[in-house]
């Protein structure tokens, strides 16, 4: 029997690194990478106060690029169509690429959702605010590019996603539609992964809710690993595009409580599921190289 013939993309790259017959660097290394969903809030009634139903809307055909921006690159995340992308939304330096020398065997994946945020109509912000001056920040949460903590729903509603019920539920729903596949740069290499529900959270989810075991420990593997090979080397520019195949409606009620005038109810317009993909494995490079 050929011994290459079930080598995994790990012992070929150790392989070929001791055949080059200089020191090395083996290390396990974690990448990230964020991407937004958007749900549309659509048949709401703000002029019945306390009585009204909601629907939040994630329309098909929406696609998340996973890994193709660095640090720096403008992308649009939430509510901000040209946001930064800061070292919280990436960890890589330039799109597509891993550092300039070095080999990655990626062999775990995990994916889970890092902030939901909600834009509220322009008109019905000043209801959450007044009396006096909002803070820039509130206002930016407000209109969907401030992430907001808000576990027991007094502006979120909860069911977009509580922390004091344990429940992401807006990435729940979506998730079992979300289809993955990686894409490289050489045009024969896509591989489809499946829906987005097969990959854990990694420790990003309750018991109640997780896909698998909630641990840090607990990852999608890729027994055989994939390839993700430093610049200017085959394979070496690399993507993960999830895209939602099918349309998905969840009822929700607008908010808790009456804030403002009496007749008043702030009118959400859209909510924002900011999720979060990790891969990982062996990163190999020679000692000295950027």
């Amino acid at each position: 029997m050929d011994e290459k013939l079930f080598q995994s993309k790990r012992t070929e790259l150790l392989t070929a690194y001791k055949r080059n017959g200089v020191p090395f660097l083996a290390t396990t290394r974690g990448l990230h990478s964020v991407r937004s969903i958007l749900f549309e809030a659509v048949n709401q009634s703000p002029a019945v106060p306390l009585a009204t139903i909601g629907y939040l809307v994630a329309r098909r055909g929406q696609q998340l690029s996973f890994f193709n921006y660095g640090i720096n690159d403008a992308i649009e995340l939430a509510a901000n169509p040209a946001h930064r992308a800061t070292a919280a939304d990436t960890s890589l330096t330039k799109g597509s690429r891993t550092t300039a020398s070095a080999d990655l065997s990626i062999e775990w994946i995990t994916m889970h959702p890092r902030a939901i945020k909600a834009r509220y109509a322009p008109l019905t912000i000043a209801d959450f605010v007044t009396p006096g001056p909002a803070d820039a920040l509130v206002t930016g949460a407000l209109n969907g590019t401030v992430a907001m903590v808000d576990p027991f729903g007094l502006i979120v509603p909860g069911e977009l996603g509580s922390s004091a019920t344990l429940q992401h539920v807006l990435y729940q729903a979506v998730a079992p539609h979300l289809t993955c596949r990686f894409e490289w740069d050489n045009a024969d290499r896509t591989e489809k992964m499946g829906t987005c529900d097969q990959f854990v959270e990694g420790g990003g989810a309750s018991y109640l809710n997780a896909n698998g075991e909630p641990s840090v420990n607990n990852r999608f593997r890729i027994p055989e690993g994939f390839l993700w090979a430093r610049e200017s080397q085959p394979a070496s520019e690399l993507q993960v595009i999830c895209t939602l195949e099918d349309d998905v409606v969840i009822p929700f009620t607008p908010i808790a409580a009456i804030l403002g005038a009496p007749a008043v109810q702030p009118t959400l317009a859209n909510a924002y599921v900011e999720i979060l993909m990790r891969l990982g494995g062996m990163l190999l490079r020679v000692p000295g190289s950027n």
